[in-house]
């Protein structure tokens, strides 16, 4: 009563083959389901990329902006060579009429320590205000320390 059934061997061979074909077809289909979603990723990344970059238009102007001030640059120096002291007082002279705030020696560009390309390095934040608040700090902090209500005074106060 509780033996298996018996099974022809080529209708078991039939079943085990559908069953294997099956088993292909849904592997088939998770493995091109797994490139379509890659694709779609990939095509996304790349849009969003492309969003990402400055429009066209801009970076023409920014490239046009760089060779205007580089050419002019090479020029000053090949055609009119200034010493260094005539350059101080062009400089000087600049900064009293009050014509720059950003001094620029006859288109030469003073290189910071550590800028690698055409970076130029500007400052956003008016940085006095944090002075003031450290001059602040350091009155309060002194009044604190030695202040009048205290027994103490500097090192070059004593005796």
């Amino acid at each position: 009563d509780e033996a298996p059934d018996e099974v022809p061997f080529g209708v078991a061979r039939e079943a085990a083959e559908a069953e294997r074909k099956l088993v292909g077809e849904a592997a088939r289909r998770h493995r091109e389901l797994l490139k379509e979603k890659r694709r779609r990723h990939q095509e996304l990344f790349a849009e969003q990329k492309k969003r990402k970059l400055l429009p066209e238009a801009v970076l023409q102007e920014l490239q046009e902006l760089q060779d205007v001030s580089t050419r002019p640059a090479e020029q000053a120096e090949a055609d009119d060579p200034v010493t260094l002291g005539e350059e101080l007082e062009a400089g000087a002279v600049q900064l009293d009429e009050g014509q720059a705030e950003v001094q620029e020696k006859k288109g030469k560009r003073s290189k910071g320590a550590r800028t690698k390309g055409n970076y130029m390095a500007v400052c956003l934040k008016d940085h006095s205000v944090t002075g003031l608040h450290q001059q602040l700090a350091k009155d309060f902090l002194n009044a604190q320390l030695y202040g009048p209500h205290t027994n103490r005074v500097q090192g070059k106060h004593c005796c």
